[in-house]
């Protein structure tokens, strides 16, 4: 009899340890870090699925201090793997869904875990686009008018002077979505489980 009711007790410590790990999993759906800092005004956030993907989202905003911005976040999940270059993927995806006739890279500044890139599109239009990433964590902005970019790029080097802000700036609506897009395109997979002979 004493026996079952150390089975007994041992069983209620281990439901409750699953229930406190597994309510911790659900309600932690805070991002990791990069998008933390974007505090923006008039976003338009929309949940973006995939089955290697946690918690991803495109946005738009439009405001007064940047202008426009779109921002595609992306949490890989740790059982998959990007099959490419990611930045090369959502420049190409970016690239092709504008059907821009040409597409050239004018300056591109690196920084820790980030890339300021400034693109002048069809030899008329200059866009900036902005990637972060960390292991499982990759952040793209378009920033059609530059500013943010700038702002970015002085926080760390006071001397940055942006050439291109009072060039012809390129604007859309984009909303495309390398998450979206992943079942046609396969931009990432999850890894195999085991090893083939």
């Amino acid at each position: 009899m004493r026996h079952y009711f150390k089975g007994k007790k041992m069983l209620k410590y281990f439901i409750f340890m699953l229930t406190v790990f597994g309510l911790n999993g659900c309600i932690s759906t805070q991002n990791l870090g990069l998008d933390n800092n974007l505090k923006l005004e008039n976003e338009k956030k929309i949940s973006t699925f995939d089955s290697c993907t946690n918690f991803s989202y495109i946005s738009q905003s439009t405001n007064n201090k940047y202008d426009k911005l779109f921002i595609e976040y992306i949490n890989l999940d740790n059982f998959c793997k990007w099959n490419g270059l990611q930045r090369g993927y959502f420049v190409d995806l970016f690239k092709s869904t504008i059907k821009a006739k040409s597409f050239r890279l004018i300056e591109r500044i690196e920084h820790n875990n980030s890339e300021y890139n400034t693109y002048l599109i069809d030899e008329k239009y200059y866009v900036n686009i902005i990637y972060k990433y960390t292991v499982f964590e990759d952040l793209f902005i378009i920033d059609y008018a530059g500013i943010y970019t700038t702002e970015q790029i002085q926080s760390f080097d006071k001397s940055y002077n942006n050439l291109y802000l009072d060039k012809p700036r390129f604007s859309s609506n984009y909303s495309n979505s390398l998450v979206r897009m992943n079942f046609l395109n396969s931009y990432f997979t999850r890894e195999s489980e085991g090893y083939e002979n």
